[in-house]
């Protein structure tokens, strides 16, 4: 099932199109970001996760409820423009985390929202 998502911010970066040029088709490169990515540890549990990113003005720039199934992950590519958000993640309601981070076209520009255990993490990047 797809995630429930509210999006108030566009994007401006665009997908790769293929265009036809001489008989050939000629690829337009543009770079996909991963900018949220979720993923469960749990082996047997499933949960709610809330999931609010926002504007240092504090305004929601993006919001998305996810239900995750044991060893789940979802990604969210292309959401947000880059910039520095604070991300939010509530845990079935009973478990939230916060953490500023940048967002970006860079897989260390990306925010790693992870559930196990009953806990809920964000942190800035993919660990090496």
């Amino acid at each position: 099932m797809a995630p429930q998502q509210t999006m108030r911010s566009p994007s401006a970066r665009t997908d790769a199109t293929a265009t036809p040029q001489d008989d050939s088709m000629t690829d337009r490169l543009a770079l996909n970001s991963e900018d949220l990515h979720v993923r469960s540890y749990e082996h047997q549990m499933a949960h709610d996760l809330d999931v609010g990113v926002y504007a240092p003005d504090g305004e929601t720039v993006f919001e998305a409820q996810y239900r995750l199934e044991a060893g789940a992950v979802k990604s969210e590519i292309n959401t947000l423009p880059p910039g520095v958000y604070e991300i939010r993640a509530s845990l079935d309601d009973a478990r939230e985390t916060r953490r500023r981070c940048r967002i970006g076209d860079a897989p260390d520009r990306t925010a790693v929202i992870e559930v196990g255990n009953g806990v809920v993490s964000v942190t800035e990047r993919f660990p090496r």
